[in-house]
């Protein structure tokens, strides 16, 4: 009996054997898949955390952003200003310069005019020396050719003084040998100046008689004087 209980209670040790053996063998299979489950839920909540941790920083940069967004509304309104300014600047200096260009074209304008007017007057300049040169020339000969007539009529004016001379000391000579004068018509010597034009002040200007002559006129007067006294 004793061996019956005995082999009963090794066949419950070992039942109980078997049974806590395959228990804990569950029990094993049973961590390692925990343990790969709970492997892999850290790795879900790490990705997870990962990701909220990305979505944390983007909302609080978006927050920020959303915080900067009044003064960045500010900015872009100040930008607009400036830009309606810069514009209007922009039209001013586009009027200055459309006025300058016209300033420019009157500048080369009346550049042009200067140089045409001085063109203009160097060419006056010139032909008014030109003149005065021409001039100068034509009194120069007019001067020559006067002086040269003057001289032709000076000389002609002496032939003729000495002509009258010699018929004068003639017709003294004979009043003084014959008492009488015969007044006979003397011809000219050819080219003296009966038929031209004498010139009035040349003629007051020359001496017709010398001093010979006058002193002959005194003789002659007074031997016609004292003849007639007789």
């Amino acid at each position: 009996m004793l061996e019956t209980l005995r082999e009963r209670l090794l066949s419950v040790q070992q039942d109980f054997t078997s049974g806590y053996e395959d228990t804990w063998a569950a029990l094993h299979r049973r961590a390692k898949d925990c343990a790969s489950a709970g492997e892999l839920v850290d790795s879900e909540v790490v990705m997870l955390s990962a990701h909220w941790e990305k979505k944390k920083t983007s909302l609080v940069e978006l927050q920020e952003q959303l915080q900067q967004l009044p003064a960045l509304i500010a900015d872009l309104e100040s930008m607009t200003a400036n830009l309606t300014h810069l514009e209007a600047s922009f039209e001013e200096v586009e009027n200055n310069l459309l006025h300058l260009e016209d300033l420019c074209g009157q500048c080369e304008l009346e550049r042009c005019k200067h140089m045409q007017s001085q063109q203009l007057e160097n060419y006056k300049k010139n032909k008014r020396k030109e003149l005065e040169t021409f001039k100068a020339e034509l009194d120069a000969e007019h001067a020559q050719k006067v002086l040269e007539m003057e001289h032709t009529q000076q000389m002609k004016l002496k032939e003729r003084q000495k002509f009258f001379e010699e018929a004068f000391q003639q017709d003294m000579e004979q009043y003084l040998s014959t008492g009488y004068l015969q007044i006979a018509e003397r011809r000219e010597p050819i080219g003296s100046m009966s038929s031209m034009e004498v010139n009035v002040d040349m003629l007051e200007q020359m001496d017709l008689m010398d001093i010979s002559d006058q002193e002959a006129l005194d003789v002659f007067l007074n031997s016609g004087g004292e003849e007639n006294t007789v």
